[in-house]
């Protein structure tokens, strides 16, 4: 069999400081040479667009930013020569029905196929894979999304979610008619260079169940890797082209271009680091993935991934998402106790952002397990605030 090489890039989407670049399309400018030779030479290659491709005004009420771009930025996405692009993320939905059906019909002008959203009603159709065949050896790839504010309904569009029973019967299904196997997952906890315990578990279950190559991505920085069973785990790809990020920049202005060679003797896979510089990606020199080995020997240190996962979330949460839950709308309670004929009801205590921030603790996968964790460092340390 000839070798099959397939390219797996992080989170793109364009950004206003890099809108005239894109919509210009130069790959070259954009991307740098040797990523452009890489796109070039493969046989298939995807990413993840951290976005829609959309006009639309009206945003989503959501806990997070809605991110878009301009439909004429497809250009410099076309022109690096990229296969598909998927859309089960967090951020499918930010423009509602239309920021989806404008970034559908841009990709589709642009010829560039697509995987992860699901049509609205009453019956929902996913479009959650994709089939290659390569001189009948058969490659499918897979998209699912942890749950964000992106559920599909039958009103409107969504991200294909990650439910366990259906997720799991699908791959075991697809295996059945593939050869090889790559699921892209959009979940993770964010800026962690380690696998939560809920998505390291999940990674086991679908490689179990048939998957050969698994990336998370999501998380906006390089994590680590891990082989198991044959399987192969990307535990964080970090971004591609997606250069609109300014927290933690050292961490989210670089990440990892998996490279998946196929060929009779199994698979092989090659990370290329990549460093976005200013507003265009390019092509590290040194290839330094010290780091990043370093990581993967520890991958499998459960106790150590799960101190490190608390103390992180709760030096970034806690104040954040404990202050949603107390409701400290201000002067509410003062008035609740003045006025009680009037201030009666408990939503009074509570402004609009709390409400949405705790509406995503309680349906959000990413943010019910980092608050877990939140809860249970203070339960742990409860003697501290004079239990």
């Amino acid at each position: 069999m000839k070798p099959i090489k397939i390219i797996v890039a992080g989170d793109i989407l364009p950004c206003e400081e890099n809108y005239t670049l894109f919509e210009q399309g130069d790959p070259e400018v954009l991307y740098g040479k040797e990523m452009c030779q890489l796109f070039a030479e493969a046989d298939f290659s995807i990413a993840n667009l951290e976005g829609t491709l959309t006009d639309a005004e009206i945003v989503q009420q959501k806990d997070g930013p809605g991110i878009k771009a301009p439909k004429t930025t497809i250009a410099g996405i076309k022109n690096l020569g990229i296969s598909a692009l998927t859309l089960a993320n967090n951020h499918i939905t930010d423009f509602l029905q239309k920021g989806i059906d404008d970034t559908c019909e841009v990709l589709r002008n642009a010829g560039i196929k697509y995987i992860g959203n699901v049509k609205r009603g009453e019956q929902l159709i996913p479009n959650n894979f994709l089939s290659l065949d390569f001189d009948g050896y058969k490659v499918c790839v897979y998209n699912v999304s942890e749950t964000f504010f992106n559920r599909p309904t039958k009103e409107h569009d969504g991200a294909n979610i990650y439910d366990e029973w259906i997720v799991l019967n699908e791959i075991k299904e697809l295996k059945q008619h593939h050869d090889f196997l790559i699921v892209i997952y959009h979940g993770g906890a964010e800026y962690f260079k380690y696998p939560s315990p809920q998505t390291h578990e999940r990674f086991y279950r679908m490689a179990d169940c048939g998957a050969d190559f698994i990336t998370a991505q999501h998380t906006h920085c390089i994590g680590c890797e891990e082989w198991y069973n044959g399987s192969y785990f990307l535990h964080g790809q970090g971004n591609f082209l997606f250069a609109r990020q300014k927290k933690y920049p050292m961490m989210t202005k670089e990440g990892l271009v998996a490279e998946i060679v196929i060929s009779d003797n199994g698979f092989t896979v090659k990370n290329h680091k990549i460093d976005i510089v200013g507003e265009v990606l390019r092509y590290d020199e040194k290839q330094d993935l010290s780091a990043f080995k370093e990581r993967s020997a520890r991958v499998g240190d459960a106790d150590f991934i799960i101190e490190a996962y608390t103390k992180q979330k709760v030096d970034e949460l806690m104040q954040k998402y404990l202050l949603a839950a107390k409701g400290s709308f201000p002067m509410a309670k003062i008035y609740r106790r003045l006025f009680p004929k009037v201030f009666k009801h408990p939503e009074s205590t509570y402004n609009f952002g709390q409400i949405l921030r705790n509406y995503n603790v309680l349906q959000g996968e990413r943010r019910r397990e980092d608050m877990y964790y939140v809860w249970k460092y203070l339960l742990e340390n409860c003697h501290q605030y004079g239990e």
